[in-house]
């Protein structure tokens, strides 16, 4: 007989029994729990393995890599940058020096140019505007962090010929480079604390080393000549050619000092010119080597005018001449130069300018100083009717923007030109009083390395006039030129005309004035010269008697200019911008606007007309917009060639990445252009 099996224990007989199998078979509730828990139902699927996850996720997972790459990349750009607009105690600034890397204004109107050099990283040798590179070295002046400046004039840096700096630019930077050299020798206890030096490999004209001479110590190659030789003019006269070809100049110059005329109906200038233009030559060389001298005092010797006049007769010089003269203090290499300053801190005066820039924008943002904004206007080259860089249209539309420009104080106009067309000089004449009259904003004219004839004429009914001492101007008076072609030149070349007119025939130039006509067309020229005259006098709070004094077409250098009236003080832009801005606080003022003994030392510089974008201008040129010249259409024209012909430099220079740009910069010679007055 068998037992029974004793009772589950309480409380646990239920777990017990449900998961077991007795020895004798399950029970249905215990075969039940013992069944897998999916018995019935399909298997689970495999769990995916990780690539088959990542591939899942790939967009968001490339997604936070870019992020995160991006990121990375803009943090280690931005230290770099930050680590090279950094700048270290103790540093001389590195200043490349070539024709063409300082301009008066940037011709460029479009952001095309900047984009693309910033694209290609930092040009070799950078173009810079004169007031930038001024106002950059007068920062550095009163900068602790900089204690000198080492200037590269070497020629191998140039790959062509650019244009080079005249003799008022020069003597705008020399005031600079004297500023700092006497403010760092007041704060670093003496001159010869102050790193201030200029090499080259070699001197190409005259007016490099003028510049160069201002620096402590100048150093050339062995084998390198310095060029001193004193100014030049040659004056080609055409009158015999012409008479060859049949052709004869009807011309008419007021007064007897208006020598434009004179080669084509002269074959030597007349005593009074010739005179004229030696005096001018002479006061402009004496400038020259006045300032020489003085920089130069102890290598010259006792009397250093005395020796450079000396020199000049005999010039050019060889390395060795040259450093025996004391012209230079020695004849080393640009290693040797480096040696010299190796244990300062190094950095790039257009970087500094970048930098400098920027840190005292932020500083007026924080501190909240007052600032005075004066809008620059440029005037460069021969006056003329129309639009394009600084025709007269042009002009005007900068000097109309800038007086309508609620935030500018003051204009300055900045004018480098010999002369030009009358009506458009008037059109920007009355322009200036426009802006003066009916904006009441004070317009000051500040004279380039030449402000002679229209350069004048536009300027007379400014609130003041400045130039430097070796600025050319004057040239008050008129002239034009008329030929005319004789029988004998349609017979040389085989043509024969018949002329039919239904009125006046004094406008062909197929016939000479001659009795009323050439009394009418004298009258004409008298009416401009007297306007002229009367302008001037007006203008100028003078006499009529004293205009004509200095008048009838005469040139003079800056210096004599002040003497005469015709000029308020000497200066360059630098010192204009800062006296349109008092003239510019004395209006505020004068109107109740601020008080009366109110200083503002800041100011802000703006330049019009405002650029538009180069894309804007050939789309409108496209679009049949008359206010746009035919600079646009004839850019993409000459592009499309130069991407038809395989014409790789070609483009760059079109779009702005001239090869000298990209390859290095260019050295030419330096000419000073007054009409028909040419100094080399």
């Amino acid at each position: 007989m068998s037992t029974p099996p004793p009772p589950p224990a309480s409380g646990t007989a239920g777990a017990a029994t449900a998961g077991t199998v007795g020895p004798t078979g399950a029970t249905g509730a215990h075969a039940h729990a013992a069944l897998p828990p999916h018995a019935g139902h399909a298997p689970p699927p495999p769990k995916p393995n990780v690539f088959v996850r990542t591939w899942a996720h790939r967009g968001k997972i490339t997604f936070g890599i870019f992020l995160a790459y991006s990121s990375a990349n803009f943090f280690y750009n931005w230290r770099q940058q930050k680590i090279r607009d950094t700048i270290p105690p103790n540093t001389v600034l590195h200043w490349r020096i070539t024709d063409g890397s300082i301009v008066e204004t940037d011709t460029d109107k479009g952001y095309y140019q900047k984009a693309l050099r910033a694209a290609s990283g930092n040009s070799p040798a950078p173009v810079s505007t004169l007031i930038d590179v001024v106002t950059a070295i007068k920062h550095a002046k009163d900068d602790p962090r900089i204690v000198g400046i080492m200037a590269n004039f070497s020629t191998a840096n140039k790959t062509q010929p650019g244009n080079g700096l005249g003799l008022a630019q020069i003597q705008e930077l020399r005031s600079a480079i004297q500023e700092f050299k006497e403010a760092k020798a007041k704060a670093l206890g003496g001159e010869d604390k102050v790193s201030l030096i200029a090499y080259t490999d070699s001197f190409d004209n005259q007016s490099q080393y003028y510049l160069a001479s201002v620096f402590d110590k100048v150093y050339m190659q062995p084998s390198g000549s310095i060029p001193l030789v004193g100014l030049s003019s040659t004056v080609p006269f055409f009158k015999t050619l012409l008479g060859r070809f049949g052709i004869q100049v009807r011309a008419e110059a007021r007064r007897e000092y208006k020598s434009m005329v004179s080669p084509f109906t002269e074959t030597e200038l007349p005593p009074p010119q010739k005179q004229n233009l030696f005096d001018l030559l002479k006061g402009l060389n004496a400038q020259i080597l006045a300032d020489i001298a003085k920089s130069r005092a102890r290598a010259l010797g006792s009397d250093p005018v005395e020796k450079l006049n000396h020199l000049i007769q005999i010039g050019p010089f060889m390395g060795s001449e040259a450093k025996d003269e004391g012209l230079v203090d020695g004849l080393v290499y640009k290693r040797d130069c480096g040696k010299m300053i190796e244990n300062q801190g190094a950095f790039g005066l257009a970087h500094y300018m970048r930098v400098k820039a920027k840190e005292h924008t932020n500083k007026l943002a924080r501190t909240g100083e007052p600032s005075l904004v004066v809008g620059i206007v440029y005037l460069i080259g021969g006056i003329k009717r129309g639009g394009g860089d600084f025709g007269a249209n042009t002009i005007v539309k900068g000097i109309r923007e800038a007086a309508n420009d609620p935030a500018v104080d003051a204009v300055v106009l900045r004018i480098d030109s010999g002369g030009g067309d009358v009506v458009a000089s008037d059109t920007i004449g009355d322009a200036i009083r426009w802006c003066q009259d009916e904006k009441k904003k004070p317009v000051i004219v500040s004279f380039g390395n030449t402000s002679a004839s229209g350069g004048y004429f536009v300027s007379t009914h400014a609130k003041a006039i400045m130039a430097q001492p070796t600025t050319v101007t004057g040239s008050i008076g008129v002239a034009s030129l008329r030929p005319y072609f004789t029988p004998e030149f349609f017979k040389l070349i085989g043509v024969s005309v018949e002329q039919f007119f239904t009125g006046s025939s004094d406008a062909s130039f197929l016939n000479d004035l001659e009795g009323s006509a050439l009394t009418r067309y004298k009258r004409q020229i008298d009416a401009t010269y007297s306007d002229f005259i009367k302008r001037v006098a007006d203008g100028r709070k003078l006499t009529i008697e004293q205009v004509e004094n200095v008048a009838g077409g005469r040139v003079m250098n800056g210096k004599e200019a002040l003497k005469a009236g015709l000029v308020d003080k000497l200066g360059g832009l630098s010192q204009a911008i800062r006296l349109a801005g008092d003239y510019g606080l004395e209006a505020h003022k004068a109107a109740g606007h601020l008080p009366s003994a109110m200083q503002v030392e800041n100011i802000v510089v703006k330049v019009f007309p405002k650029p538009k974008p180069w894309v804007q201008q050939i789309v409108e040129s496209m679009t049949g917009d008359e206010a746009v010249d035919m600079y646009a259409k004839e850019k993409m024209r000459t592009m499309m060639m130069r991407v038809v012909g395989g014409d790789f430099v070609g483009l760059l220079q079109e779009v702005g990445l001239s090869e000298e740009e990209v390859f290095g910069n260019g050295v030419g010679k330096q000419v000073v252009e007054v009409e028909d007055l040419r100094v080399v």
